[in-house]
């Protein structure tokens, strides 16, 4: 599997450990790109390679990978909502449900995220969601935990600081395990994502923590969507 080593030789956490699980899920195929994201960012520890841009820049960019990234965190997490609140988790429910609630997802909010720049043309139709979903696959685990804070409202549900990210890193994990455990439905793409091929990441062991996912119950919207599509013609 992919793993990113967080750790100083000390055995504390690097310092640069939020910029550098941000750059993995922004680019999660491309080394090249995740190497230049992160030679925008100031180490700690000796004098960057290039010329650094401010943490709004590195964030910015971040935010505009969130158009496509969400998709797929969205398309995962939800189809854990369908499961943990009786349904049946096929994507003829999901995408629907996720086409609805997108113009939250790909607007992430948390104390050091860009809040002027603005993502358009999102990804909608159904094969543009699961090109995003195949593209982020590796790291739909880590933008379904982005995501399962916003709809939480728990701040300490967030990649981009030291203080918070080994919470993050707990339900990227717990909702990792659970997404093993999907069924695969009939006549639709497998969409589980597999231990070999999702990212992981080292923390130093004092902070790493077990958390269980609780899933929310569905909204009055949500609930409309489910059941404008019950028609055993559109379901699995």
């Amino acid at each position: 599997m992919p793993r990113f080593e967080l750790r100083k030789e000390n055995g504390g956490l690097d310092p640069l450990a939020p910029f550098k699980v941000l750059a993995v899920m922004c680019h999660p195929a491309d080394p090249v790109r995740r190497e230049s994201l992160m030679g925008t960012v100031q180490s700690e520890v000796g004098p960057p390679r290039r010329k650094p841009l401010v943490p709004e820049a590195f964030f910015r960019e971040i935010r505009l990978a969130s158009a496509r990234a969400s998709v797929a965190g969205g398309l995962l997490l939800t189809r854990l909502q369908l499961q943990l609140n009786g349904y049946p988790p096929s994507l003829n429910r999901a995408i629907p449900l996720v086409q609805a609630l997108l113009p939250k997802w790909d607007q992430p909010s948390g104390p050091a995220w860009s809040k002027v720049s603005h993502v358009e043309h999102r990804p909608h139709s159904r094969r543009r969601m699961l090109e995003c979903y195949n593209a982020f696959r590796s790291v739909a685990h880590l933008w379904a935990a982005l995501i399962h804070g916003q709809q939480h409202e728990r701040t300490d549900i967030w990649p981009g600081s030291r203080e918070t990210l080994p919470t993050f890193l707990a339900y990227a994990t717990c909702i990792l395990d659970m997404a093993r455990g999907l069924p695969r439905v009939k006549h639709e793409p497998n969409l589980a994502i597999r231990r070999s091929e999702a990212w992981t990441f080292t923390i130093p062991t004092n902070l790493v923590t077990l958390v269980r996912l609780q899933a929310l119950p569905f909204s009055d919207e949500q609930l409309q969507i489910l059941d404008e599509q019950t028609s055993p013609k559109k379901l699995n």
